[in-house]
């Protein structure tokens, strides 16, 4: 006779305070989105120490990208979770900081640390090299923070669109303005106008999640779910090898920045209907593995520093890369073999230095009362959101090298729009409107 496994105290108190109709798949498919994206940079980061631009036009490692470009579920989840919260009706201004309260705290926490540390690096004349490519690439990854930003102010109005004209017509809707947007670039060759595809193409994303919240997906059933993946995948494959108008890459990579990421395009959206579709069609076997007790612990313990990782995980890679540039430890060539060795090595070196700065940092994940607290009329609302979300969007893309340089102008402007930005969103101590959110 076998005993039955024992679970720990906190895990099956967590499982039995967990509300029944939660939706722990969802958090699953968040966690697991965000951990795809940290891993995704460890091992760019290690590409770039080793100049790997002949691995990194390599089409096997290019495919691979398809797969580890996963942020279309981040944005999927946000839909869901914010059709979850609207079903409360909730005032535009209550709803929108309500949800900035998680996102920003961590990622002003991130800024403030960065831009003392560049000035100090200015100062100590630490700006060539791998210094100035760490100052420039630190701040890339939030570009996602400011994209959703805009997504988040603009739920409540897309959510109505959803009622109103059903998931099928918005999305199909939303694809062929992304189209358009592709074309418009191919014929006028300005690089700039693929920009405004960061307005339509994960917005897209996030419209499925509508989808899945008020089950147009669930009731689709295997079917619809393997068309989303099957045809997701088969209009990316047309795209990307039928036209030269697309690249391989999901991602960029040292070597090839070209990539259907930046900007987002027709082909990057075909993608997340794929993975999408994957999602769907794994949901039964992942919610099985999320109700047990153990599992849901430790997808509910990551969720609860989601954001404290996502700010730090590159400063974590790059500490360990301090460490190796300081004992001149030289790490497998690129094309070798021997480098999936050196990359197990690397994931494992990163892990632990990210897991004690997500202990260092986590409590601000949760300093959300500051940015609820009060009451501040809409408009305001709308105007400090589009304000914060333009400064990190603009921080994310010219990054924190030449900050107290002439150069470093729209750096400054931008972090001080953060600033003013986040700024407005809180208010004089009053009665809270996180409640009426919907979001405890």
């Amino acid at each position: 006779m076998t005993n039955a496994p024992t679970v720990p105290p906190r895990a099956a108190e967590l499982a039995a305070a967990t509300p029944v109709d939660r939706d722990r798949y969802a958090d699953l498919l968040r966690l697991f989105s965000i951990g795809m994206v940290v891993v995704g940079h460890w091992l760019v980061a290690l590409l770039a120490m080793h100049g790997a631009g002949s691995v990194a036009t390599s089409m096997p490692l290019m495919l691979s990208t398809w797969v580890w470009q996963v942020m279309a579920l981040f944005f999927f989840v946000g839909g869901f979770a914010h059709a979850r919260a609207l079903r409360h009706r909730p005032p535009t201004g209550a709803f929108v900081r309500a949800r900035l309260a998680r996102l920003l705290p961590p990622v002003l926490v991130m800024l403030a640390v960065w831009t003392v540390l560049a000035t100090l690096m200015h100062a100590a004349g630490l700006t060539t090299g791998q210094f100035e490519v760490g100052l420039q690439l630190i701040t890339v990854p939030l570009w996602f923070i400011g994209v959703y930003l805009v997504i988040v102010l603009a739920a409540p109005a897309a959510m109505r669109l959803h009622l109103r004209f059903g998931l099928w017509r918005v999305l199909g809707a939303l694809a062929a303005v992304v189209a358009v947007v592709d074309a418009l670039r191919m014929v006028t060759g300005v690089p700039l106008v693929g920009f405004v595809n960061y307005l339509f193409v994960w917005p897209a994303v996030h419209q499925l999640g509508f989808g899945y919240a008020d089950g147009t997906l669930l009731r689709g059933g295997r079917r619809l779910a393997g068309l989303l993946a099957c045809g997701g995948l088969a209009t990316a494959v047309l795209l990307v090898f039928g036209t030269s108008a697309y690249p391989v890459l999901m991602v960029g990579l040292p070597g090839n920045d070209a990539s259907n990421s930046a900007p987002p395009n027709l082909a990057l959206l075909a993608q997340g209907l794929f993975l999408v579709g994957v999602a769907l069609l794994l949901r039964g076997a992942g919610t099985a593995l999320v109700e047990r007790p153990k599992a849901w612990l430790a997808v509910a313990s990551g969720s609860s520093v989601i954001m404290t990782v996502f700010c730090w995980h590159l400063t974590a890679c790059y500490l360990v890369q301090i460490v190796l540039l300081a004992t001149g430890t030289r790490l497998p060539a690129a094309d070798s073999p021997v480098w999936f060795a050196g990359l197990a090595v690397w994931l494992l070196a990163c892990t632990p230095v990210c897991v004690g700065l997500v202990a260092l940092f986590r409590r601000f994940e949760r300093q959300a009362a500051a940015l609820v607290r009060g009451s501040v009329r809409t408009p305001v609302v709308v105007a400090g959101t589009l304000v914060t979300a333009a400064g990190v969007f603009v921080v994310s893309q010219v990054g924190l090298d030449g900050l107290v340089t002439a150069q470093g102008l729209p750096a400054v402007v931008s972090l001080a729009a953060v600033v003013a930005g986040t700024m407005s969103l809180s208010a004089t101590p009053g009665a809270s409107d996180a409640h009426a959110a919907g979001l405890g």
